[in-house]
């Protein structure tokens, strides 16, 4: 199989499932399709809690494995799937001529990868060789899906890519130009040695230079730690064709949580010059050594995208409710969504590279804009006091800002929860407590386990009084929140598929 960086943009992208019921039969189990009582997301996480109890009352002795115990006990992440295919049509709706391709590191979970993978219309950018692995294992083994998109990689890490026959990687210096030749020639003759025959050797990587571009209107800037500076553009392109390796094309990051839509085209018109650069190093080349090598193929314009949409492929989330994308959300000025940023980037990549007249495909690099709005965590209250003297609500829960929460510290983060007050029944049966809802707010503080001063998820809240085994409820939590949780605990997931049309 070739290992090219498959860019192009298949016809099927728009519907790749015609139902809900066909998407449902292509995913991994378990996961559960909400019924129509589910018609908020309160309603969808009581249902939840009450299939977990429903299942642990079960008169046919089955028992609830130990996430699921775990889940009842100290909370779950839910997530509905469908959003995931959803922010999928949403994407081509505003980006029509710009391939996704999934920043696995963003939440590296195998059920969204999965039903990502399901559809040609989406690649991943994989920053690690498990990355590499799931991408791999979500796309039935397609290399050409794949962009090893870390451009400072350990050198174990990147014999292994090459093992797995990642064919298209980033780099921003000669070292790294360097690293990766080596992993190649070692990988030659292990093939070698192994009596591959010189027609079966796979040809060395595709490079993409990442070249640094302004982002200090970002949360989390990068350009620090990644990427060249534009001149040097020229050097590193010719360091490349001197070790054998060929340059396809130019990437840029504009930061993470990127808050001005307009740094996307001042990054783009400065990518378009740096590929005229390799183009023009290119054709230096082709006339030293009468080759005829092509000129660059690839511009992947980065990540750093809100995770609303502005189309509509938020509405309606964790719910059995039925819509499609044809109407935007409201586009006030102090709320950021993808639509903005492709009123800018759509019409600039049509003028700089139009349609049927560039070799250039144009891939990004999504990662929260497809699981913030995908996830919430679901949290069950196992400890309440109250300060007798401030009046201040004391709750605490089993997430802190060592895993789920590690924002707060972070980037400053406000996590706000959403109560969940529950009636449990001496039948076993959960329900919500319409009652206690009416009740006046207090001033309430939601503290992590750890005991440590510092592990506050939320300083300053409004809260009804909440009792022990009462629910708190944090919305849009998809992004950078498992891949930091994971490392030292199993949350439980929950997946459900919600309503809607594809």
């Amino acid at each position: 199989m070739s290992r090219t960086l498959d860019a192009s943009i298949p016809l099927e992208k728009f519907r790749p499932y015609e139902s809900i019921e066909e998407l449902a039969e292509h995913l991994p189990r378990p996961f559960q399709v909400l019924p129509g009582s589910c018609q908020s997301l309160p309603k969808t996480v009581i249902h939840e809690i009450q299939s977990l109890i429903d299942k642990q009352n079960d008169i046919d002795g089955i028992s609830l494995s130990s996430q699921e115990e775990d889940a009842l006990d100290d909370g779950f992440i839910l997530c509905d799937l469908k959003i995931i295919q959803r922010k999928l049509m949403a994407w081509y709706k505003m980006f029509p001529r710009i391939k996704p391709c999934f920043a696995l590191k963003c939440n590296p979970d195998h059920m969204v990868a999965h039903v990502l993978g399901m559809s040609p219309a989406c690649g991943f950018d994989c920053a690690s060789i498990s990355e590499i692995r799931l991408a791999l294992s979500s796309t039935g083994g397609d290399r050409r899906r794949c962009v090893y998109a870390n451009p400072q990689r350990a050198r174990d890490d990147l014999e292994k890519s090459i093992e797995l026959g990642i064919g298209s990687m980033t780099f921003d210096g000669s070292e790294e130009l360097k690293k990766i030749r080596d992993s190649y020639d070692r990988h030659m003759q292990e093939l070698r040695d192994a009596n591959v025959e010189e027609g079966d050797l796979p040809l060395p990587p595709q490079m993409i230079l990442r070249i640094v571009v302004p982002d200090g209107h970002s949360t989390v800037p990068l350009g620090e730690k990644f990427g060249a500076p534009p001149g040097k553009v020229e050097n590193l392109t010719d360091e490349a064709m001197e070790l054998g390796l060929d340059v396809i094309g130019v990437s840029f990051h504009c930061g993470s949580g990127c808050h001005d839509a307009e740094a996307y085209g001042t990054a783009i018109r400065i990518a378009k010059d740096s590929i005229d650069i390799i183009n023009g190093v290119l054709h230096r080349w082709n006339e030293s050594d009468g080759k005829a090598r092509k000129e660059c193929t690839v511009l992947d314009i980065g990540g750093g995208y809100p995770g609303l949409d502005g189309v509509g492929g938020d509405r309606d989330r964790f719910t059995a409710l039925r819509n499609d994308l044809s109407s935007c959300e409201p586009e006030e000025e102090h709320v950021e969504t993808a639509l903005k940023i492709a009123n800018v980037v759509t019409p600039l990549v049509n003028d700089l590279f139009p349609e049927g007249q560039t070799p250039i495909r144009i891939i990004s690099e999504p990662g929260r804009y497809f699981v913030e709005a995908a996830f919430v965590y679901c949290a069950r209250i196992y400890s309440a006091k109250k300060d007798e003297v401030s009046g201040l609500q004391h709750y605490y829960i089993a997430q802190g800002v060592q895993g789920l929460f590690k924002d707060v510290i972070l980037c400053d983060e406000v996590f706000t929860p959403i109560p969940l007050m529950v009636n449990e029944e001496d039948d076993g049966d959960t329900s919500l407590d319409s009652e206690r809802v009416k009740d006046e707010l207090f001033d309430s503080m939601v503290h992590g386990p750890s005991g440590e001063s510092v592990d506050i998820v939320c300083k300053d809240c409004k809260l009804p009084q909440m009792r022990v085994g009462d629910w708190l409820i944090f919305d849009r939590m998809g992004a950078y929140t498992l891949s930091i949780a994971a490392r030292d605990s199993s949350l439980p997931v929950r997946y459900v598929l919600g309503g809607g049309e594809i």
